[in-house]
């Protein structure tokens, strides 16, 4: 299983059942980036909410080490996301199986690079999701999973209109073929870079409330 952190901001006894939050970091990054979301973003009543890390060390220049990463490449290159693919697969199966989760009580999220993974395995998941949340992210469309069996799937896509590191327009087009695949997607763009803006973390904590009670 991925190395991983869990917060549960409600406290709510870690045996209990409750929904689940799986939120996946970006290049870089580590388990411990998107943590301090967690009070932001749980909805009334409590979820848990797990912070995966990614097994692939991130050297921006050979030997040096920063982070970690999920795949090369923005978009991905060649077939370097495919290996991540399986592991996060794996790790969504194996954490429910891990904590009691309503069934249908799941939503996988991710911020830049994460948010690219929570789509891709979001869509692929054979565990039964609520929807998906993808901040400053997009879609790889040269490996697209089959949609049909996710018509009506909510997705929440949010990005900054300024953003520097992934254009705005790979979320205008993750929209585009998400929406005529007849997923059911609410956008939001803000006027921001590349990071997570307080408005943002709002909509986010209204799109769980709403997917999740």
């Amino acid at each position: 299983m991925l190395r991983h952190l869990v917060r549960v901001p409600s406290r709510r006894p870690d045996t209990e059942p409750m929904p689940m939050v799986v939120m996946i970091h970006g290049r870089g990054a580590d388990m411990n980036d998107l943590a301090d979301l967690a009070p932001m973003l749980d909805p009334a009543g409590g979820c848990r909410f797990v912070f995966p890390n990614a097994a692939k060390p991130f050297e921006p220049y050979p030997g040096m080490s920063m982070g970690w990463t999920w795949f090369e490449g923005w978009p991905p290159q060649g077939d370097s996301l495919v290996e991540s693919r399986q592991e996060m697969l794996r790790f969504l199966d194996e954490i429910i199986e891990k904590y009691p989760t309503p069934e249908g009580k799941l939503i996988v999220g991710g911020f830049s690079q994460g948010a690219l993974m929570a789509l891709d395995a979001g869509l692929r998941t054979t565990q039964k999701i609520a929807g998906i949340l993808v901040m400053s992210g997009g879609l790889y469309e040269k490996d697209l999973p089959d949609f049909r069996p996710h018509a009506g799937l909510p997705i929440l896509i949010a990005h900054g209109s300024a953003d520097d590191v992934v254009p705005v327009t790979y979320a205008r087009r993750a929209r585009r073929v998400l929406e005529d695949a007849g997923l059911d997607v609410t956008y939001d763009e803000y006027p921001m870079g590349h990071q997570v803006a307080a408005e943002e973390a709002e909509a986010a904590r209204a799109f769980l409330a709403k997917h999740l009670a």
